[in-house]
């Protein structure tokens, strides 16, 4: 038999499935992969714990196509923030979709009304991807198919932690138990998503205590992220926040909307203090607050309102939220829009992974726009219909989609993008959840995280980017005819990528994150 470490394969799994299923939960457990069990509204955190929903190995996804995607990042990364900072062109592209979207168009007003003496800014940002196995992919679909962006998530992008235990659980499964494991495969890409957010949020923390130095005898500075009430992701958060105080020194609280709203007093300046003045906040990293489910009443507005306008660092700015509507989305990827941010080079790369994106704006152009609904009714599964929302569970595929497009009315419809559905390769796999293996078709979605610190150049121009970096990535798999991909939504679950086929040309930012797992 081979030496499993470096690469050797079997015919089979010569162990039993719940062997290596059994073997594979440990891991998790043992490695923090744990989703924190479901609690009753107003309840605190369970702290109970079970494994994260994963797959049992990797998913195949063309080398090519990931080398390309990791280079873009940056790139990405810059177009959220040139994007953000233009107010006048966010208000007129969101204008009719702010009419008939009350979350939107909150969102415009908290922009709007900010009075924050912060200028810089920080992103970490996650664009997502799917195979589309179209006539050119031929026989080999998973080598040959092209990326397609789903979507580009600039807040509460999460599962970066987990993902990076994910990859380092199939190096192990792929060693230890190879068959199901083509040798082709490995080694595995590295993900470095875990240290690399924390880079981001450090170099967040760092501007800021370079803007405000700390007189003596001044409270610490802190980070805190703002979480949902029963927050089941916790590990997930937790893991950065320990992953910033190793390797940075620098300290995370948690508090949710409300508890901020309660807690925290800000100054003349801008400072924004809690617990009575224990610490002062550096930087707010949002992972709630992108749906208007968390707004209950005035008081999470009004606690969004007194961290944005604090001095603290934001991530996301509700600029940068609005960047990732999906009616922006729509908006760049029409001729010419995205050569107002990003030289003529960067925007025709970032173009061939646009899908069909179609505007629903009948303000915009009332023939095309009834053109293409007439043609998303005659063909409902060629389509998909995306509202203003983040999280995963609310888009509308098929026969939703067509009764959608039928009932709302003209002004209604402008809150909703339509895109041209991704058809995806389809593989067999395992997926485990709640430490019960399932098999089935299966098929994935990558997305690869970017971070980037940037604030105003003096004298006016291009935004100053002091920190811009492609981190690691996230692959989700989910049963053929589940048609949502979101982990915390209940749709899909973890995995990573088994890069296959031909590589591309490496830049060093892709080749840094290409070395081995295994």
């Amino acid at each position: 038999m081979q030496d499993r470490r470096r690469g050797g394969r079997l015919s089979a799994v010569e162990e039993p499935q719940e062997r290596v299923v059994g073997d594979a939960v440990a891991w998790c457990v043992a490695h923090g992969a744990s989703y924190a069990a479901p609690v009753a509204a107003g309840e605190a955190p369970s702290l109970s714990f079970t494994h994260a929903p994963f797959a049992l190995f990797p998913f195949p996804f063309p080398r090519s196509e990931y080398e390309r995607l990791v280079a873009m990042q940056p790139a990405f990364n810059r177009l959220v923030e040139r994007v953000a900072r233009d107010a006048a062109w966010l208000e007129a592209t969101l204008e009719q979709t702010a009419a008939s979207d009350a979350f939107t168009r909150r969102l415009l007003e908290l922009r709007r009304s900010q009075t924050s003496a912060q200028t810089a800014s920080l992103g970490l940002l996650r664009s997502d991807y799917m195979i589309d196995a179209g006539p050119g992919s031929g026989d080999a679909p998973f080598e040959n198919g092209k990326a397609l962006q789903v979507e580009l998530n600039t807040i509460a992008s999460s599962f970066g932690c987990l993902s990076t235990v994910l990859s380092s659980l199939h190096a192990y499964v792929a060693a230890k138990y190879a068959g199901g494991v083509d040798d082709a495969w490995l080694p595995l890409p590295k993900n470095g998503a875990t240290a690399g957010l924390a880079r981001g949020i450090a170099a967040a923390h760092a501007e800021y205590e370079r803007q405000y130095p700390p007189a003596a005898g001044a409270p610490p500075r802190r980070v805190a992220v703002v979480v949902q009430p029963g927050e089941r992701n916790q590990m997930d958060q937790r893991m950065l926040e320990h992953e910033l105080w190793d390797a940075h020194g620098v300290a995370m609280e948690r508090v949710t909307l409300l508890e901020a709203l309660e807690d925290g007093v800000a100054d003349a300046s801008g400072a924004l203090t809690f617990r009575g003045g224990a610490w002062e906040l550096s930087v707010a990293y949002f992972r709630a607050g992108y749906s208007p489910d968390e707004y209950l009443g005035d008081g999470e507005w009004a606690a969004r309102a007194l961290l944005e306008n604090s001095r603290a660092i934001k991530c996301p700015t509700a600029a940068y939220q609005l960047a990732g509507c999906k009616k922006v989305q729509q908006a760049l990827a029409a001729p010419g829009e995205l050569e107002k941010f990003l030289p003529a080079a960067e925007a025709a790369e970032l173009r061939t992974v646009f899908a069909g994106l179609y505007d629903l704006d009948v303000a915009d152009d009332a023939g095309a726009v009834e053109a293409v609904v007439a043609e998303a009714l005659a063909r409902p599964d060629k389509y998909v219909l995306k509202p203003q929302r983040e999280g995963g569970g609310n888009n509308l595929y098929g026969a939703e989609l067509k009764d959608a497009l039928e009932t709302l009315s003209p002004s209604d419809r402008a809150a909703f993008i339509l895109m041209d559905r991704i058809n995806p390769p389809q593989r067999r796999a395992t997926l485990v959840r709640d430490g019960a293996p399932v098999e089935g078709d299966c098929v994935c979605e990558l997305g690869v995280y970017g971070t980037i610190l940037a604030r105003p150049a003096d004298g006016g121009g291009a935004p100053v980017e002091l920190h811009n970096e492609v981190v690691g990535h996230l692959l989700r798999q989910k049963l053929l005819g589940v048609d949502e991909g979101g982990v915390a939504a209940g749709f899909a679950v973890l995995s990573s990528p088994a890069l296959v086929g031909k590589p591309s040309a490496m830049g060093p930012d892709v080749a840094k994150l290409l070395g081995s797992r295994v």
